[in-house]
């Protein structure tokens, strides 16, 4: 939908932000060293894809290796879901590290994807860092806050030059897919880290909880539930439809919004405004003091109701009450 060249160094310069600060102020955390390791090669990897179109096989495998990095170095994975469907714990015991792989794979993807529109990415990231710099400081994990809270003043500063403002009628900068799988990469593993993570010189505890644990790690799916929902429902769509699942297309929530006539602004606050009602859903149900179980049926609810709302929209051509106007965009793709 953009028309002139626009610099993709949104994700190189909150990469260098980072970098910079946490190499100041927490030069020996492993956790810290590790990220920005990890954060590097998503980054080199995201630069190379905006410029040659890297294949899906490819960046999963570069992303695997960040991943392993996180695992080795990092020394965080997920021990377990906690009282995912009962109220017995549900132990990963032996498919810790693939399922880890798995859970943050799904988070960096489904983010990469939803950023198809001006500060849509970038508000995403700042409802869910919300969401676990909250948890980050009851639970007194400082470190973690202060990486939080750096991550989410970059993206606040990218925000100015990329969201729909007054003074700026379209983006100046894009993330591109350099920002967008560093931004996930970060979400994933502080996500894993305060939600389901353990050291690796830790053990679980005799209630048969990890003992660093923030929130249950269905808040986590709650926090960025908008990407989880938008890219498990379009690759279920494209697996029904016999297209590959990690191609692209146009039929991303922010596309039936744009087809039904919302302008870029409107679209914006609507996904926004449906980010911050699911994350604070689950905020409450963490806050309420219910089992982790509830929290699971809830959100599959949730889904169902989401699935079958946006299927019956790209079905009547209608989104909230109005038809849609728009058949198609014309999309143009121009580099230097």
């Amino acid at each position: 939908m953009h028309e002139t060249v626009t610099p993709l160094a949104g994700g190189p310069a909150v990469f260098v932000v980072l970098v910079l600060i946490v190499a100041l102020t927490l030069p020996d955390n492993r956790f810290m060293q590790a990220l920005g390791a990890g954060g590097l090669i998503m980054l080199i990897t995201g630069m190379v894809d905006d410029r040659r179109h890297l294949s899906a096989m490819f960046r999963f495998l570069v992303q695997i290796g960040a991943c392993s990095v996180m695992i080795w170095w990092g020394g965080v994975y997920l021990q377990d879901f906690g009282q995912l469907m009962s109220s017995n714990v549900f132990d990963l015991n032996g498919v810790a590290i693939p399922i880890t792989v798995f859970a943050a794979l799904g988070v960096i993807n489904s983010f990469n994807m939803i950023d198809g529109m001006d500060g849509l990415a970038g508000t995403i990231f700042l409802v869910a860092a919300a969401g676990m710099a909250l948890f980050a400081h009851l639970a007194g994990q400082g470190e973690l806050l202060w990486l939080l809270l750096i991550s989410m003043a970059a993206v606040t500063g990218f925000l100015f030059l990329n969201a729909r403002f007054p003074w700026n009628p379209k983006a100046r900068v894009f993330l591109g897919d350099a920002g967008s799988l560093l931004l996930g990469f970060i979400l994933a593993w502080c996500l894993i880290s305060l939600g389901g993570g353990v050291e690796v010189s830790e053990h679980v505890n005799d209630e048969g909880l990890i003992g660093n644990r923030a929130f249950m790690p269905m808040t986590a799916v709650w926090l960025i539930a908008v990407p989880l929902l938008d890219t498990s429902t379009l690759m279920w769509r494209r697996w029904r439809s016999g297209q590959s699942a990690f191609a692209a297309d146009q039929y991303h929530l922010h596309h039936a919004f744009l087809r039904a006539g919302y302008s870029v602004g409107e679209t914006w606050l609507g996904i926004t405004l449906l980010t911050l009602l699911l994350a604070g859903i689950g905020v409450a149900l963490e806050f309420s003091g219910f089992p982790g179980y509830v929290s699971f049926y809830v959100f599959m609810a949730v889904a169902l109701t989401y699935y079958f709302y946006i299927r019956h929209c790209w079905i009547t051509q209608r989104m909230l009450g109005r038809d849609f106007v728009y058949n198609d965009f014309q999309v143009q793709e121009t580099y230097d």
